[in-house]
């Protein structure tokens, strides 16, 4: 219905509103989905993250350096990497070891798509930086 005063062509204009979505924004709203992953989806993915496991229902693993000072610089290395993904690990550390665990509280502690990308991030950072020693 037209208002008093408006033609057809105003109430057009006024109700016509341009989307413009670029691939980039369809892939970051698509991979920012959490999904939970089966057992079998789980098992594939811990065999591209070496030395990570399922413990206590999380992905999780530990990671040994050669003093406090570089254990620090990589929790700070990955506390950016989890501010840039929104997603946020648990991690406990000594002198020397950092132990990081995902899950993702909104799906019931579950782990999901996103925990993978986390951890394969965190890999990538360990494995890129002067941290490997092949322990890990």
């Amino acid at each position: 219905m037209v208002a008093m005063g408006q033609t057809q062509e105003t109430q057009l204009k006024i109700n016509t509103t341009l989307v413009s979505i670029n691939g980039s924004d369809i892939r970051d709203a698509l991979t920012s989905v959490h999904l939970k992953l089966s057992e079998n989806e789980i098992n594939e993915a811990l065999k591209h993250l070496p030395g990570w496991t399922i413990f206590d229902g999380k992905l999780h693993k530990t990671f040994t350096f050669v003093d406090f000072s570089t254990l620090f610089e990589f929790m700070y290395q990955v506390a950016d990497s989890s501010q840039k993904l929104n997603h946020h690990p648990n991690m406990t550390s000594t002198w020397n070891t950092l132990t990081i665990d995902y899950d993702t509280w909104s799906l019931g502690h579950a782990i999901s798509n996103l925990d993978v990308k986390a951890a394969s991030a965190v890999e990538n950072l360990y494995q890129e930086g002067i941290y490997a020693d092949g322990d890990n």
